[in-house]
């Protein structure tokens, strides 16, 4: 049995990682396909050394671009390497264009194919993310679910029963891993206290005025925040000639991107995280740190109900007011939230392998 995984971003090579061990456990044979969609060497290659998975065996350099232009790379590169390879099944992952180009080329050859984190939906149609996960869903012979709400989407949106699969999420399985086996990663020359932030999404970033409505509302802020800057940020800071602002910020610590180990070092000593990542945003909740998330939409719905993510609209005053003072609550609190329940028991890598075994073996 031979087993394909298709990657191109951060949160997709921790989501492979505890599957991959379990296929090891299994001694079943894998091959991982790297987009190229994260081309910079800390938002890659790090991953893969932190993590220990294997090296991809291709890397199709897809590259940056527009939306069509990456999934156009992909798809034409992809078609290819999958039949020289010939798995027996295919893994996607996600929502990304990655994920996009790889369900429409493998559903295209009738190879089975299987979506790690399907179903949850921001029920925003202009998110790109959205139509990327939407299409794979549907073209995905077994989806594999992180959260009861997502079953219900999928079944809402008319898919069988018997292609969905509650694993949980293979995020809080490598979350849960790696805090018992890596040491302690926060580096030494970080605050005591102090505000985790990542900023990347196309709708933070689509234009100057968008990003300086961001800076506006970090400016807003009183209190230290560490900033590992994704590269696309940094670059459009740039060209929007916004990065001296956001380096005059003297409460704001532009860092170089950082790897999982530390990124969850951070996570774990921060107060509280402001994200626009649906990655991010939901490992903040695995140890109860409360995400401030900067973008109308419905990120992790369990998360907001219980209270871990609060939505900040920043073109909107009143609610950069109401946030901010969200904000000094939390800070000025020693109390813990709860850590949520609704991503399963940390074994969705067993449930997903155990699955793929079964339905490939039939």
């Amino acid at each position: 049995m031979k087993i394909m995984h298709i990657v191109g971003n951060r949160p997709q090579f921790i989501k492979l990682a505890p599957i991959s061990r379990k296929l090891k456990s299994y001694q079943i044979e894998e091959v991982i396909i790297h987009t190229g969609q994260h081309y910079d060497e800390n938002m890659s290659t790090i991953f893969f050394e932190e993590l220990d998975i294997p090296l991809p065996k291709v890397n199709l350099n897809a590259g940056s671009g527009t939306h069509a232009q990456v999934t156009a790379n992909v798809i034409s590169r992809l078609e290819e390497v999958i039949m020289n390879e010939r798995p027996d099944g295919v893994l996607i992952y996600g929502d990304t264009n990655s994920t996009l180009a790889a369900a429409i080329v493998v559903s295209k050859l009738n190879i089975p194919l299987f979506h790690i984190e399907a179903g949850p939906r921001t029920h925003d149609k202009f998110n790109p993310e959205e139509k990327n996960r939407i299409v794979a869903d549907h073209l995905s012979n077994y989806l594999f679910v992180p959260d009861k709400i997502s079953v219900n989407n999928l079944e809402n949106e008319g898919i069988s029963p018997e292609r969905i699969v509650f694993s949980g999420d293979v995020m809080y399985d490598q979350f849960l891993y790696t805090a018992a086996q890596s040491k302690d990663n926060f580096p030494e020359n970080y605050p005591d206290n102090f505000i985790l932030m990542t900023w990347h999404r196309q709708e933070n970033t689509c234009s100057r005025e968008r990003m300086k409505q961001m800076l506006s509302f970090i400016e807003q802020i009183n209190y230290k925040i560490v900033f590992p800057i994704h590269p696309r940020t940094r670059k459009l800071l740039v060209e929007y000639h916004l990065w001296q602002r956001a380096m005059d910020n003297t409460k704001l610590m532009i860092t170089a991107p950082v790897g999982y180990k530390e990124m969850t070092s951070l996570l774990s000593r921060c107060k509280m995280l402001i994200s626009d990542s649906g990655g991010a945003s939901k490992e903040a909740s695995f140890v109860g740190k409360k995400c401030f998330f900067p973008l109308k939409l419905d990120v992790w719905p369990e998360l907001i109900e219980a209270g871990l993510i609060n939505i900040v609209d920043i073109e909107d005053a009143g609610s950069v007011q109401y946030n901010i003072e969200a904000m000094r609550e939390v800070l000025n609190s020693d109390q813990e939230l709860p850590k949520p329940d609704f991503f399963g028991n940390g074994n969705a890598a067993e449930i997903i392998v155990n699955t793929i075994k079964k339905v490939l073996s039939a």
